[in-house]
């Protein structure tokens, strides 16, 4: 069978990220004819699709919705305006329409309802469903526990016997920034912080990619000339026997690559400096919040006096840092905003203004996070919300206007 991969547009240009996830389904379908499309690269041309699919003669398109929007706050891009132009340019198409993503997956009802050329929605991660699904195509029986219905089964893999992803699926030319290019060690997460749908998504605790496996990921990125990917899991230093087997293996292989990862504020200085003995050039760390009852509330397992000395560590190893925090958490108002804008200028002029970096983002709310029920259970939404239109837990009076002059002299510093 001819499928032709498509990572969604974007609408706007933005720095290029490797549709890794199409990658790991490219990986599992050993025997059909693939070719990839990254409509997200440059400006869309919604024609250039019908192209694609009259050039490659493709049986089945498989559309990626990695975003519904940008998460931005007070100004969002919704990723599903350009997606909508994208489904309908295949309205006369006579070919079979499959659409997946982490953001179909969080609202796949929605989607398929509100986009009804649509044949059928692959919730979840695909790697063993798609391939019994072309089998069905095929004439052969459907992917276990499906009723034929539009949605496929929602299944979760064991990662020690899925194919590795194919990365020659699309030109990893194209994506020459740091960071664009992803590697992936694990899914889910153990944790459970309240906006967050990790647990959701790949489940409520880690599971973990043979390290070997993870391993000849990273050669095979280094063979096609790779200078620099990011690890895109969840956290990278949990399970903390997990995350140092992988250093040990890092360390051993002694690649020629950068990379960088999230980690939260555990990680110590020698294993701070073991991570830039193998390749690591910067980590972002997301504390989220900047106090105690913050950090409590958000369900991070860190404390507030954790911060400063993780951020040094790693700077003193030559480490570059990035710190996500978000304005207007649970238990947090004006006086947490300033406390972070203070704290974004002592790091910076202490630690190094081009290496140190903070971003201060708002949560963009989405369903299936344990706060989505929170804002509903207290009566702060209606019953009904469905969270697929942008819901920002955001900050209030003086803290939300100058959240709001700060985005505005950001935006105007970076234009």
């Amino acid at each position: 069978m001819r499928v032709l991969l498509v990572q969604s547009p974007t609408g706007r240009v933005e720095v290029p990220i490797y549709p890794l996830g199409l990658a790991f389904l490219a990986g599992q379908l050993k025997g059909h004819e693939l070719r990839g499309l990254d409509m997200s690269l440059g400006r869309f041309d919604p024609a250039s699709l019908t192209r694609e699919l009259q050039d490659f003669e493709a049986d089945l398109v498989a559309i990626s919705l990695r975003n519904i929007d940008d998460s931005s706050y007070p100004l969002t891009h919704s990723y599903v305006e350009p997606f909508t132009s994208l489904v309908k340019e295949l309205e006369n198409w006579q070919g079979t329409v499959l659409v997946g993503g982490t953001g179909f997956s969080i609202y796949p009802g929605i989607v398929m309802e509100r986009h009804p050329r649509i044949d059928y929605g692959l919730p979840g991660e695909g790697e063993s469903v798609l391939p019994e699904f072309l089998a069905y195509l095929e004439g052969g029986p459907g992917p276990e526990g499906w009723d034929e219905g539009r949605l496929l089964p929602w299944r979760k893999p064991d990662l020690a016997c899925i194919g590795l992803p194919d990365y020659s699926v699309f030109d990893v030319s194209d994506y020459p920034v740091p960071d664009s290019i992803g590697v992936q060690s694990r899914r889910g997460c153990a944790y459970g912080c309240t906006y967050c749908t990790y647990g959701y998504l790949g489940g409520r605790e880690f599971r973990t990619r043979p390290v070997s496996h993870v391993i000849q990921d990273i050669r095979q990125l280094e063979i096609m000339g790779v200078k620099r990917f990011q690890f895109v899991d969840s956290l990278f230093n949990a399970p903390e026997k997990y995350f140092l087997e992988l250093l040990e293996a890092l360390e051993q292989e002694g690649t020629s690559m950068s990379w960088s990862a999230w980690l939260d504020e555990s990680v110590t200085s020698e294993q701070f400096r073991r991570m830039r003995s193998a390749g690591a050039v910067k980590v972002d760390l997301s504390p989220d919040a900047i106090t105690d009852r913050g950090l409590r509330l958000l369900r991070k397992r860190s404390r507030s006096g954790d911060l400063l000395p993780a951020v040094r560590a790693a700077r003193k190893e030559g480490l570059q840092v990035g710190i996500n925090f978000f304005n207007g958490n649970p238990g947090e108002g004006l006086a947490a905003f300033l406390r972070k804008l203070a704290f974004m200028l002592r790091v910076r002029l202490l630690l190094g203004w081009r290496d140190t970096f903070v971003n201060i983002g708002t949560i963009r709310v989405y369903a299936h996070s344990p706060l989505a029920r929170q804002m509903v259970e207290t009566g702060m939404l209606p019953v009904d919300c469905d969270f697929y239109d942008p819901v920002f837990h955001r900050g209030r009076g003086p803290s939300d206007w100058l959240y709001r002059v700060f985005q505005r002299v950001r935006r105007l510093r970076h234009e």
